[in-house]
């Protein structure tokens, strides 16, 4: 048995005794007075055997011994107390509703176990115990500038024993002079099995053949060891990389983690708040348009669309509406009178708009609506306006990342391009608020909003 296994072995030993005792300070050897000797031992056995399986479970779930506490002490720490809790609970339920020894203190269980194993952990940090299986032996496959890279790292010598490494065919097996090229990748079975190594580390350049690291999974596979793939091309700077799954295939998936920074925060913040407060102050404006809408045509009051928003997600947009019934699946048809290029369409004087959407528009009253998608996450106060996916579809590769941002009610272009500026223009100010935005610069944008809202520019 590897080195690796005996210490997790120990680990596994220590925290049963250490379950046990937690059951014996809880009143376990404690039976009745008709009980005999044999009884409570048999009753204690029971006990332990729940305890100790539903620990073993729990720990092999949510991979306690896999973080040792000399490496990272608050995460170790705190995979132990979701895995007792976890045997407490469930295992404390079976003992108590099946087993229901009327002198075990539950309580005493959960507060003893929990002390014990947290001191236990603590006082083995500094001994080779506390490594667990921290240490694998390991054998990398690979030898290129990012295998290199990672097993010069010092957190990888920690966490893992690194015994060589073995180079794809192709390989330049300089690119690894720290380590020891002690086989082939002809040979790699032999190898394995000679260095008595835990865990396959594999690397593979850009050179490495398809074929060939498919051949390193089926050897590793094979003698049962575990494999960690780490190829060049996952080499990314800003990309979050996960597993997926379809159709019982296994694929990986990438995406731009969220900025979860105190700027950013704040800005979602504003965004609750301002319209909260907004739809208070505004709601007799908002009652008003509803019901000059209602008035002056027949239909609904509110325009539910379909927009694009944030990372190309659709959500309903609402608007009052200011046009005809249908008046949609008309605008093809006037898409030569529009005066906006690009996929953005706009015309003057549009025959669709009712006589109080006229209004509505002049002064934007008609985007009220869109303050409760702020509210819903969907938009905030300030970002480029919500595409419809028709328009998305005709964007060129650079235009897209308009869309890479929370949509918002006002822009840079609301406020300072409107309806003067062509549709390349427009873009070029949403993207310049994406690479220039702050907190500041969405004061300032909001503040101008009022001005440009009461100069009725909108159409």
């Amino acid at each position: 048995m590897p080195r690796s296994k005996h210490l997790l072995t120990a680990n596994v030993a220590i925290d049963l005794v250490t379950i046990l005792s937690a059951l014996s300070c809880a009143g376990i050897w404690t039976g009745r007075a008709d009980q005999t000797p044999w009884r409570v031992a048999a009753d204690v056995a029971a006990h332990a055997v729940v305890f100790g399986s539903v620990w073993l479970l729990a720990t092999s779930r949510l991979g306690t011994y896999k973080v040792p506490v000399q490496r990272n002490r608050g995460q170790a720490l705190r995979r132990m107390v979701e895995a007792w809790a976890t045997t407490w609970g469930v295992a404390g339920l079976l003992t108590v509703s099946i087993l229901g020894h009327s002198n075990l203190d539950i309580w005493m269980v959960l507060l003893v176990g929990l002390l014990a194993m947290t001191t236990t952990r603590l006082i083995l940090a500094k001994t080779p115990l506390a490594r667990g299986t921290g240490r694998l032996r390991t054998l990398v496959i690979g030898s290129c500038g990012s295998a290199r890279s990672l097993t010069s790292a010092q957190d990888t010598q920690h966490e893992v024993e690194l015994v060589g490494f073995v180079p794809f065919a192709g390989e330049d097996p300089s690119e690894m002079p720290h380590l020891q090229q002690v086989g082939s990748i002809d040979t790699l079975a032999e190898t394995l099995f000679e260095q008595r190594a835990d865990l396959a580390m594999v690397c593979p350049s850009e050179r490495a053949v398809t074929g060939e690291v498919h051949r390193v999974f089926h050897a590793c596979d094979e003698l049962g060891m575990s494999i960690q793939y780490f190829p060049s091309f996952l080499d990314l700077q800003h990309l979050r990389v996960g597993l997926s799954w379809h159709a019982s295939q296994p694929g990986l998936t990438f995406h731009t983690p969220p900025n979860q920074s105190f700027a950013q925060l704040a800005k979602r913040a504003i965004d609750v708040v301002g319209a909260a407060v907004g739809i208070i102050i505004l709601l007799p404006a908002f009652v008003i348009s509803a019901i000059a809408v209602k008035a002056t045509s027949s239909g609904p009051i509110l325009f539910r669309q379909t927009r694009v928003g944030k990372n190309g997600e659709h959500f309903t947009c609402f608007k009052f509406r200011t046009m005809r019934v249908g008046a949609h699946a008309q605008q093809e048809l006037l898409r030569s009178a529009s005066t906006q290029d690009g996929p953005a369409f706009k015309i003057p004087d549009d025959p669709r708009i009712t006589p109080a959407g006229r209004l509505l528009r002049k002064f934007s009253l008609d985007e009220l609506p869109q303050l409760f998608n702020v509210l819903l996450g969907d938009m905030s106060l300030v970002g480029p306006r919500p595409p419809i996916p028709s328009e998305v579809e005709k964007y060129s590769w650079w235009q897209r990342r308009r869309i890479s941002v929370k949509p918002g009610l006002t822009c840079v272009w609301q406020v300072w391009g409107r309806n003067r500026v062509s549709f390349k223009r427009w873009v070029e100010m949403d993207l310049y608020y994406i690479d220039n935005w702050s907190l500041w610069l969405d004061i300032k944008l909001i503040a101008h909003t009022f001005r440009t809202v009461l100069a009725g520019t909108g159409m």
